[in-house]
């Protein structure tokens, strides 16, 4: 007979398998050069009246410009700050955008 204990820890099983599977976080490559403007782009209407729009940006992966494209997300009360590209000594890094809580005036 399965226990309701036995069946939390078996329900936990496939849990810990992908936690242990995923790949690890990969350290950030810099761009040698400035990336290219951002593409326009023309996004859908808002799925709902507090989704904020994340346009797109490019990211440098295996030698080369990723287009990443913009995406709705649900502000919840958020202020959305964007990311943008740095200039560093290693080359240009792409700092990401964040979202933030805002401040009372």
């Amino acid at each position: 007979m399965v226990t309701p204990r036995l069946r939390r820890r078996l329900l936990l099983v496939p849990l810990l398998g992908l936690l242990l599977t995923a790949a690890p976080a990969r350290a950030q490559e810099p761009a040698p050069e400035a990336p290219p403007p951002p593409r326009v782009e023309a996004p859908a209407p808002s799925p709902t009246p507090d989704a904020i729009w994340i346009a797109g940006h490019w990211e440098w992966r295996d030698g080369g410009g990723v287009w990443q494209g913009g995406r709705w997300e649900p502000a919840r009360g958020r202020v959305w700050v964007p990311g943008r590209y740095k200039r560093t000594p290693r080359g240009w890094v792409w700092d990401a955008g964040r979202w933030r809580t805002p401040q009372n005036p």
